[in-house]
């Protein structure tokens, strides 16, 4: 492969024109499920908290997201002021600077769910979103299904753009990388060993011992008491992780990875009660511009649609 082929391949990635709906589906599926997240915390209730939690909190910390205590009644009303900015994201509405001040302000709200125990906010379901609100006030997220749209457009879709591409490229690039840097790390910090059964089959009952957690506890001992189950898993987990990457530029792969990446997310669920709070922003995989098509084409008379399969 030359030089030139690999930059047409790069620039056809990133650069290729891409419909507006598909940009659209994937502002409205990160603000759901931003809005899912932070309507279920009450995060202005730590700020409120007694300073003795706040005693391991070091001022870098502090500085770093400008979370202090004893501010509770102002983060309510940011908290507040979050909720109506990603809804203004969900419908269209002044998406852009919407999307920037709910980005900015999820930043700063989403360590308090987890200050006073660690420093890091990862893994509480907001990282992608703050991310991915940050790319869509640069880019045009409501040009299709949205206030916005219905006004420039008078309820047409426009043609297809580059401007539509990158920044729908970069925010699955962020979703599929969580998946890659969790097999790498399995891989790095522990090493083949993750590999083995043994080590599936001890993960699977520890998550079942765990009385604060366990709810499905008849799957994850049935999955420990068959190695070969257990070993299978193991591998299968990280040959999952390190090949999600591929379905950022491969359509085939979207299709294959991405509903086996929703199986696996339910069987973690039901096997060691681990609930992955990213699990929806799979959606932005979605060919969301084929959907819409689809379900305004028009009907025959036996009543099926008479648009052809993406």
């Amino acid at each position: 492969m030359t030089v030139a082929s690999l930059r047409a391949s790069w620039e056809r990635l990133w650069f290729a024109p891409e419909h507006a709906r598909n940009l659209a589906g994937v502002r409205i599926a990160i603000a759901t499920h931003a809005l899912w997240i932070v309507l279920s915390r009450d995060y202005a209730a730590t700020s409120g908290l007694p300073p003795e939690f706040w005693a391991r909190v070091s001022d870098a910390v502090r500085w770093r997201f400008l979370t202090f205590p004893g501010l509770e009644t102002l983060e309510r009303w940011l908290a507040i002021l979050a909720v109506l900015a990603l809804l203004a994201v969900l419908i269209g509405w002044r998406a852009r600077p919407a999307a920037l001040v709910a980005g900015v302000l999820l930043y700063h709200l989403a360590p308090l769910e987890t200050i006073i125990w660690t420093p890091s906010p990862y893994e509480r379901g907001l990282e992608v979103s703050v991310l991915a609100l940050i790319v869509l006030s640069a880019a045009p997220c409501a040009d299709a299904w949205g206030v916005d749209a219905r006004r420039r457009f008078h309820g047409a879709v426009p043609g297809p753009a580059s401007d539509y591409r990158w920044p729908l490229v970069l925010i699955q690039l962020f979703v599929a990388q969580i998946y890659f840097f969790s097999g790498w790390s399995k891989l790095v910090r522990v090493g083949v060993d993750w590999l083995s059964a043994a080590n599936r089959r001890a993960w699977l009952l520890l998550f079942n011992q765990y009385d604060e957690v366990a709810v499905f506890t008849t799957v994850g001992p049935w999955l420990a008491d068959h190695a070969w189950l257990c070993g299978l898993l193991a591998v299968g987990s990280v040959a999952l992780d390190l090949g999600f990457i591929t379905v950022v530029a491969s359509r085939l792969w979207r299709r294959i990875l991405v509903p086996l990446a929703v199986l696996f997310h339910a069987g973690i669920l039901v096997s060691m009660n681990i609930a992955f709070l990213n699990a929806p922003q799979l959606l932005v995989f979605i060919n969301w511009h084929w959907l819409g098509a689809r379900l305004s084409a028009p009907r025959g008379a036996n009543g099926q649609s008479k648009l052809t399969p993406a």
